[in-house]
């Protein structure tokens, strides 16, 4: 008997064309596929726990994910100190997993490069797994954990004040592993820039406005951090 497809609305995903069926999830291929399975399946190799699998290619040309049972926020948000450390912790482990892998081809690391809360998997309110890696490719810690940090304390909302901010930005980066965050502002401005090209260029005007909301605020609240062009951030081995 065929399986019921249900639609995944989860997310900010290609809504419309990932679907659960049973304990799997079939999503369309891309062009970053095929690095994209041989990706996953190093991380099951490795036996990281936070990933989902990759189970192979269905009849209809959709690759096939194992399903990670939990709960996917549709929407940036506030999150709290301990959902703050404990994502960061989160991220710092995965790109430890990746550090050294083949796949990097030299680079640091394989970043996930799309780390919003949108991308994980909550258990009672914990991020716990790390979900749709289609935009993943080797890279640097720094560029892959600006763009989370600018998510996940969703920079740039002018209901959070700057000093809260600023507060909890410390208590991202520490708990990531990082003793200076210069680096990471500035590489988060730049990764800001990028997402509004990206939005022109897909011609979505939401994306832009938001994307530079985000880049004039840290730009205004964060400049006074942000050292000389030649200041490095130091990740602790640990």
């Amino acid at each position: 008997m065929q399986q019921q497809e249900i639609l995944l609305t989860g997310g900010k995903t290609n809504l419309g064309s990932i679907v659960r069926v049973g304990d799997t999830v079939r999503r369309p291929l891309n062009n970053n596929s095929t690095f994209v399975h041989k990706f996953l399946q190093y991380l099951e190799n490795i036996n990281f726990d936070a990933s989902p699998r990759f189970l192979g290619i269905d009849q209809k040309g959709r690759e096939i994910i194992s399903y990670i049972e939990g709960d996917v926020p549709s929407n940036l948000g506030y999150y709290s100190d301990k959902q703050l450390i404990v994502a960061a912790k989160l991220i710092r482990r995965f790109h430890n997993a990746t550090q050294g892998c083949e796949l990097a081809n030299h680079e640091e690391i394989i970043c996930h490069n799309d780390l919003s809360p949108c991308n994980f998997v909550f258990i009672d309110d914990m991020p716990i797994s790390i979900i749709d890696f289609e935009m993943a490719a080797p890279g640097t810690r720094i560029f892959d954990l600006a763009y989370a940090a600018w998510l996940w304390l969703d920079i740039g909302n002018e209901e959070i004040s700057a000093n809260n901010q600023k507060r909890r930005l410390v208590l991202f980066t520490e708990a990531y592993g990082i003793s200076e965050i210069n680096l990471l502002i500035e590489v988060m401005t730049k990764r800001q820039s990028i997402l509004i090209k990206e939005g022109h260029r897909r011609q979505k005007p939401c994306m832009v406005k938001w994307a530079k909301s985000a880049l004039q605020w840290t730009k205004r609240e964060f400049c006074h951090l942000i050292s000389t062009a030649n200041s490095q951030s130091t990740i602790h081995s640990s």
